[in-house]
């Protein structure tokens, strides 16, 4: 079972979830995992949403944002597999370029080199854990916020909880009563932080202005909005009130 954005021993889920949106969440988690990264970050987040079946996610498709795709900016953008999860801009103030290192790599041992190089270090963390090298995670145990399951734990990276928070006033301004797959997708379009805004200005065919406006439309009407009113007719809350 997957846990997600705990803080400690709270090891609750965010609330007001569709099961839509915690199938991305878990989706994301699963992604960060698979590809060896050691975090779960709002590319993530944008990569299991564009799997989903949902007009939400199904706009991002139309609209070039396909999983295939934003696997490969991926995997184009991400330098853990030879710095970890380090800041490239304190690297350069050493005097390491991230990026030229990257190519550098990738010419030598092919395009993957460095998703590989992640994937086997991901592999070896998790063989210590299971082994029970670590009885407890110092960042959990330090109440940083992530996901885990299977003792694997992720904080929660650049993107993630920005994504999450624009789809919470997505939400909010809808007047819905859940947060759904489409709020995810309203809000991974605001995200400025991390991988994600650097992967849809790569992919988009066109505005974000223009696809955040297709996803509003094909999203079903606010469940909390009231029936029609006859003119002079007030809400029945204001009624109830007087």
């Amino acid at each position: 079972m997957t846990r997600l954005f705990t803080r400690r021993s709270r090891d609750t889920a965010v609330p007001r979830l569709t099961a839509g949106a915690r199938a991305i969440q878990m989706g994301a988690f699963d992604a960060a995992t698979r590809m060896g990264h050691p975090y779960m970050g709002g590319e993530h987040v944008l990569l299991a949403l564009t799997g989903a079946d949902d007009p939400g996610p199904a706009v991002l498709r139309e609209h070039g944002v396909t999983p295939e795709r934003v696997e490969e900016q991926i995997i184009r953008l991400w330098g853990g597999g030879v710095f970890g999860d380090l800041d490239p801009k304190l690297l350069a103030t050493i005097g390491i370029d991230v990026d030229a290192v990257r190519t550098r790599t990738v010419d030598s041992f092919g395009p993957t080199a460095l998703h590989r190089a992640a994937v086997a270090q991901r592999a070896r963390e998790a063989r210590r854990r299971r082994q029970g090298a670590a009885r407890w995670d110092p960042r959990r145990r330090n109440g940083k916020v992530g996901a885990h399951r299977d003792g694997v734990f992720l904080p929660v990276g650049p993107g993630a909880f920005q994504c999450l928070h624009y789809a919470r006033l997505a939400e909010q301004e809808r007047h819905d009563s859940q947060i759904g797959v489409g709020h995810f997708a309203l809000g991974v379009l605001s995200v400025t932080e991390g991988l994600a805004p650097s992967i849809l200005a790569a992919l988009l065919d066109t505005s974000v202005l223009a696809v955040r406006g297709a996803i509003a439309d094909e999203m079903l009407p606010p469940l909390s909005l009231s029936p029609t009113l006859l003119p002079g007719q007030a809400p029945a809350w204001s009624r109830r009130s007087l």
